[in-house]
């Protein structure tokens, strides 16, 4: 009895040893459902990383001086192109063209939607410009996920002269000069990602010039001893494709002839021993996808993902070192799909870009009751939207009217609704002309775009990072309110300090005080309500004892074009590549305090006080007939050539940049006074509606507006748009007043009835010419549309 019991239980044991090796190698070697595994870690992926997409609708496609641009804001889900609520603070920008920021706005998203404008006033120089739109949390997957719009600014009175800082000419220059640059840059890239020896490869090629523009190209592939081995021409915008099979043990490379005649040569791409490529059609109507190979048995996965969600999947082994394959485009979506080649753990051997165009577009009819009008005369306008089925779709959608002449002055890489969504914004870089591939279904067109998707990387995600679950570095949270977050240390060795009263007062008219505790880390943070314009903030913190010996840093991260200064001079520390302001506690008797900066470049007008003017009985004595465009009558000051629109003509007084009211500069001392500071125009919109009068910032010679103890600072709160004027004519004394409108009309809210329907009237201007009604947005599916008509304003 003992004895068969030991048997057993040797026997148990042995066998439960056996299942456990053999379960565990299994498991190891050969995953029970890859293609399940990919998909999951997918879905796990987009759910953890949230990313969104945003398009902004233009009134216009350029602009002249003493413009607005009006826009209208669409936030989408990257994966369903529906309205995203993810984040509801977006920062847009205007970008000049040495990467400055000229205009920034922060909009509130409300559902995904916002509308908001800029003013360009008339001393905003002319120049190439781009319009930037982000959210905080788009930053953490840097700026090709960004929204940008190559916008021209022009100057009526320049507009034949070349801007040579920004590389801007007239668009009849810039047609004759920008295809023919000497500098050439020649970009191969094997279909798949490999070049393998011994193997046919299907090989791409991008030809472009300095200015990014691609450039009609031809030339030959030679080995290294010289000998051709292919010829190759470009197709479109300097792009093109050729095959050749690499010989072992070998090098190539291209010889083009440039615009000098001499020739240029270029390195192909190493040559791998073994690995494998891909060579894909997908301009039929499905895809055919040939995988080649120098490993004949291995067993690979083929799995196809357009946003996230995987649609195709096949698991088999290379007969012969080849097999082919056709992937149905019917489950597929419209947009980008991404074909890659697996290997049984997991790992992406080898890669390939589709365009799959279902043909799906939205039908928007635009009609005009007339195709031609007077000057001032009433326009109906008329609209209807509708599926590929003729049934009739509701969504929300913009629509502007403009003149059609400013075409001539747009940007070479802009696009409309559909080709942003549904192409630009999945790619990495700028696309030329995007919205060429989506002016017909052709097959030359089919043949062009696929040569784009072999030449233009992806941006979404890479397939290492998904299935290995490595972690993204998260620098900027969703913001979903206004936020300000610093920490406050000790004066000496920046240890934190806990549990210290910080108290944030928001200044600008709204005097609403808040009060918090540091943590244990010494840092805060306070939760703003949704202030409109440009904020003046004062922190202040102490220790339980009262006094104020701390040093109180503010997290520019979460402030956008944040502007600091403070209540002692300032000094810089460079910590990881980003500014940190520290306020350093000066001495009471120390009067030679570094001057305080402005918060802003350059003013308009600076006027020094010397000796002379210091004998003066007030600052407005010191004003009064020395400044161009500047009248003064009494304490009060009036900056021609500025005006709000929310009444009022009093500007913005500053004393060492804190906001005062025209008593505090009456009382001033002018010999305590070192300069007087004017802006007007660009240079005051950091201050918002508050400097829309002009802005006349004080500095004095010691700070003596200064508290000890104190941070101040401006921030933008969210912006309030400007209401499009819309003229109704109706009387003669209409007309007593030019009307010179390049865009008629500027509706950022247009909802559809039941029907598909929309309607909207108004009135051409005193400018005659060909307009354009242009109207772009978003169906309650996700579906983008847009459309256009036009007519005629003759007399």
């Amino acid at each position: 009895m003992k004895r068969s019991t030991y048997r057993f239980i040797k026997i148990f044991i042995i066998t439960l040893i056996g299942f456990i090796f053999i379960c565990g190698n299994r498991v190891y070697i050969h995953p029970v459902d890859p293609v399940s595994e990919i998909s999951e870690q997918l879905d796990a992926w987009y759910e953890k990383y949230p990313q969104q997409k945003v398009y902004m609708h233009l009134d216009k496609p350029a602009y002249i001086v003493g413009d607005h641009i009006w826009f209208k804001i669409y936030f989408l889900d990257s994966r369903t192109h529906l309205p995203s609520s993810y984040s509801n603070t977006l920062i847009v920008e205007l970008i000049n063209s040495f990467g400055k920021t000229s205009l920034q706005r922060l909009i509130k998203l409300k559902d995904g939607f916002a509308n908001g404008d800029f003013q360009l006033f008339d001393t905003i120089p002319p120049g190439q410009y781009e319009i930037r739109a982000y959210t905080s949390w788009m930053r953490n997957f840097g700026d090709d996920s960004f929204f940008k719009k190559q916008v021209n600014i022009w100057n009526p009175e320049l507009a034949g002269e070349l801007y040579r800082d920004d590389k801007l000419a007239n668009k009849k220059l810039k047609k004759k000069s920008q295809r023919k640059s000497r500098k050439m840059d020649l970009q191969f890239f094997p279909e798949g990602g490999n070049l393998i020896m011994g193997l046919e490869n299907n090989i791409a090629f991008k030809a472009i010039n300095e200015l990014g523009l691609g450039i009609d190209i031809e030339g030959e592939i030679v080995n290294k001893k010289g000998l051709q081995a292919a010829t190759f021409e470009s197709a479109h915008l300097g792009m093109g494709s050729f095959q050749f099979t690499p010989e072992p043990d070998n090098k190539y490379f291209a010889i083009v002839v440039n615009e000098s005649g001499k020739k240029e040569k270029f390195p192909l791409p190493d040559l791998q021993e073994s690995g494998y490529n891909l060579m894909v059609d997908p301009t039929g109507g499905d895809i055919e996808v040939t995988v080649q190979g120098t490993y004949s048995e291995s067993e690979v996965i083929l799995l196809a993902q357009t946003r996230g969600k995987v649609y195709y999947q096949e698991t088999f082994k290379l007969q012969s070192g080849t097999q082919k394959i056709i992937i149905p485009t019917e489950p597929f979506p419209t947009g980008i799909a991404q074909i890659t080649l697996f290997n049984v753990r997991v790992e992406p051997l080898c890669e390939r870009l589709v365009f799959i165009q279902k043909n799906d577009n939205l039908n928007v009819a635009i009609s005009t009751d007339n195709s031609s009008y007077g000057t001032r005369e009433k326009i109906a306008v008329g609209v209807r939207i509708s599926d590929p089925d003729g049934q009739p779709v509701q969504g929300d959608f913009s629509l502007t009217v403009s003149n059609r002449q400013l075409d001539d002055l747009s940007g070479e890489f802009n696009s409309g609704i559909s080709s942003y969504i549904l192409l630009t914004s999945d790619l990495k870089g700028r696309i030329e002309n995007p919205d060429y591939y989506f002016k017909k279904n052709s097959l030359e067109i089919r043949q062009d775009l696929d040569y784009l998707m072999m030449t233009q990387g992806w941006r979404r995600f890479h397939w290492e990072n998904v299935t290995n679950n490595i972690p993204l570095k998260i620098d900027y949270p969703v913001e979903r309110n206004l936020i300000v977050k610093g920490r406050i240390t000790r004066e000496i060795f920046d240890i934190p300090l806990k549990n210290i009263h910080v108290t944030l007062a928001v200044q600008s008219g709204f005097n609403d005080v808040y009060y918090n505790r540091t943590n244990k880390d010494g840092e805060f943070e306070f939760s703003l309500p949704d202030y409109e314009d440009t904020l003046s903030i004062e922190i202040t913190a102490k220790r339980n004892t009262g006094r104020k010996n701390l040093v109180i840093y503010v997290d520019e991260s979460e402030l956008p074009e944040t502007k600091l200064n403070y209540s002692s001079y300032t000094k810089t520390m460079e910590i990881t590549g980003t500014n940190v302001f520290r306020p350093i506690e000066a001495p009471e008797e120390d009067t030679n305090q570094a001057r305080i900066e402005g918060i802003y470049n350059e003013p308009d007008y600076v006027i020094y006080v010397d000796e002379q003017l210091a004998t003066y009985n007030s600052v407005f004595d010191i004003i009064k007939g020395r400044v161009p465009g500047v009248m003064v009558t009494g304490e009060r000051v009036i900056i021609r050539g500025v005006g709000s629109i929310y009444g009022g003509t009093d500007p913005l007084y500053l004393i060492d940049n804190i906001p005062v009211d025209v008593g505090a500069v009456s009382t001033l001392n002018p010999n305590d006074v070192e300069r007087i500071e004017f802006l007007k125009g660009p240079t005051a919109a950091i201050y918002g509606s508050r400097g829309a009068n002009g802005v006349i910032s004080i500095y004095t010679k010691r700070g003596f507006f200064i508290k000890k103890g104190v941070l101040n600072f401006q921030m933008l709160g969210y912006y309030k748009p400007r209401e499009f004027y819309s003229p109704k004519y109706g009387t003669e004394f209409d007309h007593l007043y030019p009307d010179s409108r390049t865009t008629l009309y500027w509706a950022p809210v247009i909802r559809t009835d039941s029907l598909g329907h929309a309607a909207v009237e108004f009135y051409s201007s005193d400018t005659r010419g060909n307009f354009e009604v242009v109207l772009e947005g978003i169906s309650g599916k996700g579906f983008p549309a847009e459309g256009k008509a036009s007519f005629k304003v003759i007399d």
